[in-house]
């Protein structure tokens, strides 16, 4: 059994999508998305869903995530969503792994991009 969706609130769809759209590839799954929901995949199987709420609250801890294979691509990714004004804080090892969080824009939840395949220097 796999996970197929998540369906997350944020107070702007079009912000939200457009952020999963253009940073981590996602495509619009219907041809009707709209201002109050959409439909995304990533082309392998996974979806998310994103309504509009008006004050969505999530828990302190909640958030998503994001593998990538080399600390490399962590440092990629930080370098082209601070360019965009999007993550602040930058990557750290944590938990094992090469890691940076940011909330997603139009919502109120916390994105994770990491790499758990932490290189270190002998």
């Amino acid at each position: 059994m796999k996970l197929d969706h998540i369906n997350l609130t944020v107070q702007d769809v079009p912000t939200a999508s457009t952020f999963f759209k253009t940073h981590f590839g996602y495509e619009d799954f219907f041809d009707d998305n709209n201002d109050n929901m959409a439909v995304l995949h990533d082309g392998s199987g996974m979806h998310i869903n994103l309504m509009k709420g008006k004050s969505p609250s999530y828990p302190k801890l909640f958030h998503i995530g994001f593998d990538l294979e080399t600390e490399a691509n962590v440092n990629a990714m930080y370098a082209q969503l601070s360019q965009a004004g999007i993550a602040d804080a930058p990557p750290q090892h944590a938990w094992g792994a090469w890691t940076f969080h940011f909330t997603c824009p139009g919502s109120s939840f916390v994105v994770e991009v990491a790499c758990e395949k932490v290189t270190t220097a002998d």
